[in-house]
């Protein structure tokens, strides 16, 4: 989880770690520049006060905090200020403003994605896909969405993809998918009911399967042969609308889709030329 959404999200600060969170937010850009004791300083704090809070993240010290900050930094957006997900803009912001903050908020979230996903795990992944005879998708509602935008690029390269688009249909497909079949699930929860039992009855059949989901553990993730997490973007209850989630699967689906196309470049430019309806 990236440090600046754990410092918000903190709700066991000590009045004095508090004190030393609200000046790491206001200030993070100067804060990874400074010594524990500069930090001190500016904040009216102690340098025993700062450990603790870095502590309280579960780090060694705040050495390695400014480690994780300076990364978190690197992936601000054009804007160089983070914008918040849950509610990116205000209510007396302008169309212009409005409009800014979902740009960077979208690239905002492809960024941290990228930083945060394992490049090798994609390209095991994606020869995984390459390779299978029969894919299987399932997802409910924005993940179906996905997962019908990925099956539409499959086919486009003459890879074999299954999607059942209504959910009770979905759960009666693992009982008559082929033992070969690799299926990739979309879950960013992963708390869904109805997933849980595909998952179970997947696991059942012996049948593996591929889960990209959020940054935490669900149970989704207990029988799922490969599990890709995106880094946290939506947490919480008042968001407005699922933007840096759905960037964060998408950039992990393009990525993989990409990977796929180049394994067998030439065959696959031509299939897709070939597929090229002229309007």
């Amino acid at each position: 989880m990236l440090i600046l959404n754990r410092i918000e999200n903190e709700t066991h600060f000590s009045d004095g770690e508090q004190v030393v969170a609200d000046y790491v937010l206001s200030h993070a850009r100067e804060v990874v520049k400074m010594t524990i004791h500069e930090l001190a300083a500016a904040a009216y704090t102690s340098a025993a006060t700062i450990t603790r809070f870095c502590h309280r993240l579960n780090m060694d010290g705040f050495a390695d905090f400014k480690v994780l900050l300076a990364s978190d930094l690197a992936s601000f957006s054009i804007s160089k200020n983070r914008i918040a997900t849950d509610l990116p803009f205000g209510a007396d912001s302008s169309a212009a403003s409005i409009m800014d903050s979902i740009l960077n908020l979208n690239y905002q979230s492809m960024q941290d994605t990228f930083n945060h996903l394992d490049q090798d795990q994609i390209e095991r992944v994606a020869l995984r896909i390459s390779q299978s005879p029969h894919i299987y998708l399932y997802g409910t509602g924005q993940s179906l969405i996905q997962a019908l935008e990925f099956q539409y690029k499959l086919y486009r390269i003459g890879i074999d993809t299954q999607l059942e688009m209504n959910t009770g249909f979905q759960l009666m497909k693992t009982a008559t998918q082929p033992k070969d079949s690799l299926t990739i699930l979309i879950s960013y929860y992963g708390s869904g009911a109805d997933n849980l039992r595909i998952t179970e009855h997947l696991h059942a059949r012996g049948l593996k399967y591929i889960l990209i989901t959020g940054p935490n553990e669900n149970p989704l993730c207990k029988y799922a042969d490969e599990v890709i997490h995106v880094p946290p973007q939506e947490e919480l209850v008042t968001k407005m609308a699922s933007y840096s989630s759905r960037t964060a699967i998408q950039l992990v689906l393009d990525l993989l889709y990409a990977m796929i196309f180049s394994f067998d470049y030439e065959k696959n430019t031509g299939v897709v030329e070939e597929t090229t309806f002229v309007r």
